[in-house]
């Protein structure tokens, strides 16, 4: 049974102390502490979130790391596969317990947890850990910062192209706990990498919490993919920001994958700053039952001759919500830039909910082009009719819809294995 624990400076500063932290550290801690309780709640449209529920957790218990795979929770092995040849971090309610280097990953490239290379590599997590103004202009990314128990750290040295996916896989089973993960993904100038975070929790295990970020630092010319899916139990909560402020001629891609949680807000901010930078957004969500699934998507234009497209299909059914709220700034000065955003949500239910609420702001004059669409619909009947006239039964028609819906979306994801595991739990909901 979890006790709940009182949060605090004084709490952070012995743990700080007990896990032998750098001074440094402790200090940039207590300072996401104290931004953190002067922040007031994040507003979104048509979400309301509670003091409560960022108070309502005790942070989970410390894990140890394990000896080999073997020894990890079935959980967690049901969830990952098979690990063989993969470049695989693992993550047992915030504590990173598994790491795995495959043979071939170039060297020079670091793949590990944050409390690790906190330990291994703390002359590099200073340089980027809490180092942006925007890290703390956020309650969820302010505490994250405080709190981190965990997370990923990933570095790739300039010029390095990692052809393999790079995974993070997080698992929470402890009832009553929060984990509060912080990654930081740096691709220097000219690099390539794939990132394919996993987060789960055990169905059935009680009230659980997540508090994440995830800060990316792009270099010039560097291409990232961010991909994550996020199939967390319906009784757990999960809010995330994820960050980048890719320099010249980077181009970036964020993957979002939202089919869990009670209540789950994936926050996507994006600081075009870089000249001839381009970020992407590609999102799939999939509410039922009683969950509320929110997909935020910013992209700030601020450097010239930079592009940005967002490309978001989602289903709700039974009493499900999701929000959809993607905002395109183009401010003054960003010239020759784009903007695009595309969304489209289908209701299978009447006492379903969907909500898309698209801004698009351009300042600047001279731009390249710039436009949104959103669309909220219920599957037509026509449709139904028709396949069931060809044989099929009312159920398989719905889901032969439902994948066709989704398609276009999915075709554009740059990553099989996650196109896979995207493809298998539209299925697992629609069978739900």
């Amino acid at each position: 049974m979890t006790t709940q624990t009182k949060l605090g400076r004084e709490w952070i500063s012995e743990r700080s102390v007990r896990d032998g932290e750098p001074g440094w550290l402790q200090q940039r801690r207590l300072a996401a502490w104290d931004r953190y309780q002067q922040l007031p709640v994040p507003k979104y449209e048509r979400t309301r979130l509670k003091e409560s529920q960022f108070e309502e957790f005790a942070p989970a218990v410390r894990q140890v790391p394990v000896e080999g795979w073997e020894d990890l929770p079935g959980g967690i092995k049901r969830l990952a596969g098979d690990p063989s040849g993969r470049a695989l971090v693992v993550a047992h309610n915030g504590s990173t317990v598994f790491r795995q280097r495959p043979a071939g990953l170039p060297d020079g490239v670091i793949l590990t947890g944050l409390d690790v290379a906190v330990r291994e590599h703390p002359e590099l997590v200073e340089q980027y850990f809490l180092r942006r103004g925007e890290d703390l202009d956020n309650k969820v990314s302010a505490l994250s910062g405080a709190m981190a128990t965990g997370g990923l750290f990933i570095y790739v040295p300039k010029g390095v192209k990692v052809s393999v996916p790079l995974e993070y896989v997080l698992w929470i089973d402890e009832p009553g706990t929060a984990v509060y993960d912080y990654s930081l993904v740096v691709a220097e100038a000219g690099s390539q990498l794939t990132l394919v975070e996993t987060a789960a929790s055990e169905p059935g295990a009680g009230r659980v919490g997540r508090f994440g970020v995830v800060d990316v630092f792009a270099g010039e010319g560097a291409r990232v993919t961010c991909a994550n899916i996020q199939s967390l139990a319906e009784d757990a909560q999960s809010l995330v920001v994820r960050r980048v402020v890719p320099e010249a001629r980077a181009h970036v891609d964020w993957v979002a994958a939202e089919f869990g949680a009670g209540l789950s807000v994936n926050e996507m901010d994006s600081r075009l700053d870089g000249r001839g930078s381009e970020v992407r957004g590609l999102g799939v969500f999939f509410a039922g039952g009683r969950q509320h699934l929110d997909l935020e998507v910013r992209m700030i234009h601020t450097g010239r001759e930079t592009a940005s497209d967002i490309l978001v299909r989602g289903v709700v059914r039974d009493h499900g919500r999701a929000v959809y709220g993607p905002y395109t700034l183009i401010q003054h000065d960003a010239k020759e830039s784009t903007g695009f955003q595309r969304g489209n949500t289908l209701v299978l239910n009447p006492e379903a909910r969907a909500y898309s609420i698209p801004q698009l702001h351009v300042v600047e004059d001279e731009v390249q082009g710039a436009g949104h669409a959103a669309t909220i619909g219920k599957m037509e009947p026509d449709h139904l009719f028709y396949l069931q006239s060809r044989g099929l039964a009312k159920e398989q028609a719905k889901r032969l819809i439902v994948d066709g819906f989704f398609y276009p979306i999915i075709d554009h994801v740059p990553v099989p294995a996650v196109k896979e595991r995207i493809a298998a739990m539209v299925e697992r909901k629609m069978a739900s």
